[in-house]
């Protein structure tokens, strides 16, 4: 075992000149209660351990700029979650800055309570941390095994100061070298241990990610030295993209602890909630015996959910004949080919389609290339809705909605053969004449797509593949606690989104956590639903109350709040309605506004879809990606007296939406000007009955 002197220098140093130069944490875009490393990149949450009265908050970090690289575990710590120490470093990079041999990736950390890894010494009790080493080259480690050039195994440290400095175990590192031999090839994808201590069989779990087969492998130990597979996972629901940083932690149901239950949480890039782009995060409840983990029926998906009843089907590539003869006009490759029965020679099954047809631009394997345009109609309805799947580029494997020649609307898929459903929302482009485009122009790796089944309705389709822990954009690689007590279970995830987290305009830091949330499972419709809640914790720094207001009737229109600042924590409350026909009916506000309301972003609710959404288009800067203006949306159901309750935590540059009891929730990032600090309710289609809104204002927790 080595101490890593001169890595927890280096740390020292640059924890030091970052302490010298005395950030403000008042830049433009600087979040005020979410956090943030003082500067350069962040991403996963790694490590999070509560432990003698203190919060530590691991995460991944470049300690050399503000983009990805470099890989270290930067290290902050806090009392009550909500005010934030940064502390040095806690494992660098090995080599850095110049002969970078090994990196720390994701992991988790626990409290060695009885000296089981024997790193203890002289009373003092060991925390432990597991995490992903990189290895950007083949080489021999000190404890002298070998490991091929980027590859992924797992490691442990230890500390004996309550987390401030830690020794790498190299006597033995790594400890789980090599995927099982089953899965032998996939030592480049096999990352981020979620550790923890099973009571009942009295040993540590491990839970490891094979990220591109879409299945989480459980490893038990005695010793947190040694470890043998018991079991795995997967894969089932949602497996558009990877799969990584999975959690997997019990929770009683209603408050019950005799019904207990096990959810696994498991990120997945790209492919996430149904309107977003890129990255998200799922949950399975099951039961969990400390070798296997079970997922319970009503807690998986297969198939593919019909369209809304309403729908008028434009497109769905049935019968026989080509392109041409249904309608549409083709260029490239595509020139006299037709729509195809599945799946292609040399193609992995595709699924989720309806029907015996589909566009499926494989024809070649992936270096067929080609457009499909379809004749001109007007628009009607208020969705237009599809079944996309293949390649993830915007730009070479899409579907584009053009009117006047421009582009209006844009999908794509996820890299990945399953088809689901995706929505456009047309309503503001009523009546005009349009045309759709399947575009495919990549001839590399994912480079076809798969299209079925558009139709026009006034309702949005929804593929039901999985239960979301959050809809919105901006959440992933959520990672729970360990350390605390059985019945509290708390959260933070990395608030970004692999599509552009590179490119947000923000400096001379990049990348923020989520509010810290407590997650409990409620039964919901007959069925437990995890449901989650900002920590009490984290309402220290709720300061001033701006607003305080009802009405028993709001009528149609906007009615303006006036200047309610850029750091707030809403309450708003009102009746679900029936909507108007043909009209868009919605109740909500507007938040971070300028004055002239160029630059807003909309959270409210849709009374016909049944749906919360925020609309970040007109934002602020949305310029660095194509993706980013967007409307996303998420169901929720109003409650049995028929009221919709949101509560919404808007910090400068996020906004965070808890809907209902905490089972809907979205997280979006928005980066709007300084003087975006109005505010507006607004209601369409309709009057608005008891209506209740409260705005707190929340002070910085950097200034205390």
């Amino acid at each position: 075992m080595v101490i890593m002197l001169k890595a927890l220098l280096l740390g020292l140093s640059a924890f030091q000149a970052v302490s010298a130069e005395k950030p403000s944490y008042t830049e433009l875009y600087r979040p005020q209660f979410h956090f943030t490393p003082s500067k350069n990149w962040m991403n996963d949450p790694s490590g999070l351990l509560y432990h003698e009265g203190i919060y530590h908050l691991f995460y991944q970090y470049n300690p050399g700029g503000a983009t990805w690289g470099a890989m270290s575990w930067g290290h902050a710590t806090s009392r009550d979650l909500t005010h934030w120490e940064q502390q040095p470093v806690a494992l660098l990079a090995r080599g850095y800055p110049n002969n970078i041999t090994e990196m720390f990736f994701t992991g988790s950390a626990v409290v060695d309570v009885d000296n089981t890894s024997g790193f203890g010494h002289s009373g003092k009790t060991p925390l432990v941390a597991m995490y992903t080493s990189y290895y950007p080259y083949a080489q021999t480690m000190p404890s002298g095994k070998t490991v091929q050039a980027n590859q992924q195994a797992q490691s442990i440290a230890y500390s004996l100061d309550n987390g401030m400095t830690w020794t790498t175990y190299d006597a033995a590192n790594p400890v789980i070298s090599d995927p099982p031999a089953p899965y032998s090839d996939q030592f480049l994808n096999f990352r981020d241990p979620n550790i923890f201590w099973h009571k009942p069989t009295k040993k540590w779990i491990a839970v490891l990610s094979l990220a591109e087969l879409h299945k989480l492998l459980i490893y038990t130990s005695k010793d947190l030295k040694n470890w043998t597979l018991a079991s795995e996972f997967g894969p089932v629901n949602a497996v558009g993209g990877v799969w990584e940083c999975p959690n997997l932690f019990p929770l009683s149901v209603d408050g019950d602890d005799d019904n207990l239950k096990w959810v696994a949480m498991i990120g997945l890039n790209p492919g996430g909630p149904p309107g977003t782009i890129g990255s998200g995060t799922q949950y399975v409840v099951g039961n969990f015996d400390g070798t296997t983990f079970t997922a319970e029926a009503d807690s998986l998906y297969s198939g593919t959910t019909p369209p809304p009843s309403d729908s008028i089907v434009f497109a769905d590539f049935e019968g026989t004949g080509s392109f041409a003869d249904l309608g549409w006009t083709p260029a490239g490759d595509l020139i006299g080919q037709s729509p195809v029965n599945g799946t292609l020679r040399g193609q992995n099954p595709v699924t989720g389609y309806l029907g015996k047809r589909l566009v499926n631009t494989f024809l070649n394997g992936d270096a067929t290339t080609g457009t499909l345009t379809s004749r001109s109609f007007t628009i009607s309805k208020r969705y237009i809705n599809f079944l996309i799947g293949g390649g993830h580029d915007f730009n070479n494997t899409a579907v584009h909605l053009k009117v006047d020649g421009q582009i209006v609307r844009s999908a794509t898929g996820t890299n990945s053969e399953s088809l689901s459903w995706q929505s456009w929302d047309v309503g503001s482009l009523l009546n005009q004449t349009a045309v759709i485009q399947i575009v495919d122009t990549s001839s590399g790796g994912w480079g076809h797509i798969n299209v079925d089944e558009i139709s026009f309705s006034d309702s949005m389709a929804r593929s039901q593949v999985a239960n979301w822990v959050d809809w919105g954009p901006d959440f992933y690689a959520a990672q729970s606690y360990n350390g605390l007590p059985p019945d509290e279970h708390i959260a933070i995830a990395w608030m970004n989104n692999w599509q552009y987290a590179g490119v947000i305009p923000t400096s001379p830091w990049r990348s923020a956590t989520s509010i810290p949330r407590e997650f409990s499972l409620k039964t919901i419709d007959g069925k437990a639903t995890l449901v989650q809640a900002p920590t009490e914790k984290w309402g220290s720094i709720v300061r001033r109350k701006a607003l305080d207001r009802s009405w028993s009737s709001l009528n149609q229109g906007t009615k303006s709040l006036g200047s309610v600042g850029k750091a707030l924590q809403i309450e708003l409350s009102f009746s679900d309605r029936e909507p108007a026909a043909a009209e868009a009916s919605q109740f909500g506000i507007i938040v971070r506004a300028t004055p002239d309301l160029k630059q807003q972003t909309r959270v409210g609710y849709d009374f016909s879809t049944k749906e919360i959404f925020v609309d970040r288009s007109q934002s602020g800067d949305v310029s660095f990606d194509g993706t980013f203006p967007a409307t996303y949306y998420a169901p929720l159901a109003a409650t049995a007296k028929g009221q919709i309750n949101l509560r919404i935590y808007v910090d400068w540059s996020s906004v965070e939406v808890f809907g209902g009891e905490g089972e809907t929730t979205m997280t979006a990032q928005i980066f709007p000007s300084d003087s975006a600090a109005h505010a507006q309710i607004f209601s369409t289609g309709g009057n608005t009955q008891n209506v209740r809104i409260r705005i707190n204002e929340i002070s910085s927790a950097w200034a205390d």
